[in-house]
């Protein structure tokens, strides 16, 4: 947040008088260094088109527009990524129930909202951002609460769970290990004691959750890193195929700006199509991304994917097909 504030006082500084700042004088008002002033310029020049300018004949800085323009600064610090960041993390904190963690978490809340209140200011402004987040599942507060609990003591959990995809509920004893926000929901990954493998869960599936006595088991550091964070989406597993999609001239203005995983590699095409090849485990969740771009997007490779999403391509349009009319009277 200091360099935030910074930004914010730098440009009050050289918005308050039309006189030129001295480069000793903004470092003595900011607390910070020549270089560090110079780099605060440089990027409200460069990266928000602000045209702050040196006096040669003065030695100091001038900002060429006139005081009335202070009100952009309320947006001078902030990136579209730190802003969503920063109203995703005050809506997650304002899910929390009353209670004990809804309290401690009391000043965190006040300061996240004072943040918001200097970036979007006063005007119309805070009335024109929201954050909405989608398809956000909801989740037993007890439940969650436990599982918070389990991580903090570093103890096993025991827990009913009924996943999605075999809709049958199972009793399963756990080692949580990390607590994800995850396209608007909760997943904790645990290593499953009944599997004797890293899992991950869905939160909101989870019932009955109770912390048992027994200490955590905790994976070797470099185990965990594979299987979570080298494979695609929210599934375990260390990614051993790696997806060939070819995305079409208009798709590509999309997909180029798309975070689709860490160890994506592009490559753009002639004809300004992209191709994207992207490490993953299992392809669930990746034909479902892939689905997102119908006919702009060609899975090339493996023969798998490319198998899956077609199937499902053809099972969506049998739905659409024109059925034939029958003949009034022909049976």
């Amino acid at each position: 947040m200091a360099r935030f504030e910074k930004l914010q006082d730098l440009f009050g500084l050289l918005g308050r008088t039309r006189e030129s700042q001295p480069l000793t004088a903004l470092c003595d008002q900011l607390s910070a260094s020549p270089a560090t002033v110079k780099r605060l310029i440089a990027f409200l020049r460069e990266q928000r088109g602000i045209d702050i300018r040196f006096d040669r004949e003065q030695g100091g800085y001038r900002l060429e527009r006139g005081p009335e323009d202070l009100r952009t600064a309320e947006l001078l610090g902030l990136s579209g990524r730190e802003l969503s960041a920063l109203l995703e993390a005050e809506a997650i904190l304002e899910q929390i129930p009353p209670g004990f963690v809804r309290d401690e978490t009391e000043s965190a809340r006040a300061r996240l909202g004072k943040v918001r209140q200097r970036a979007l200011g006063q005007g119309p402004l805070r009335h024109r951002v929201r954050l909405r987040m989608s398809q956000l599942r909801r989740t037993s507060a007890d439940a969650f609460g436990t599982v918070l609990s389990a991580l903090r003591s570093g103890r096993r959990l025991e827990f009913g769970y009924r996943s999605r995809s075999r809709d049958e509920d199972k009793t399963r004893r756990a080692s949580p290990l990390r607590l994800t926000f995850y396209r608007s929901n909760w997943y904790l990954a645990g290593w499953c004691h009944e599997r004797e493998e890293l899992r991950v869960f869905s939160v909101d599936r989870i019932a009955r959750p109770r912390c048992l006595p027994e200490a955590v088991y905790d994976p070797p550091a470099d185990l965990v890193a594979a299987e979570l964070d080298s494979s695609y989406g929210i599934f375990t597993g260390k990614a051993d195929q790696v997806a060939v999609l070819r995305f079409s001239s208009l798709a590509a203005r999309w997909v180029g700006e798309e975070e689709w995983h860490p160890g994506v590699q592009s490559e753009l095409q002639g004809d300004g199509g992209v191709i994207l090849r992207i490490p993953y485990k299992h392809g669930t969740e990746l034909v479902m991304d892939i689905l997102r771009y119908g006919s702009n997007v060609e899975v090339l490779g493996p023969a798998a994917l490319r198998d899956a999403v077609a199937a499902e391509l053809g099972k969506a349009a049998t739905q659409y097909r024109v059925k034939p009319r029958t003949r009034p009277g022909v049976a």
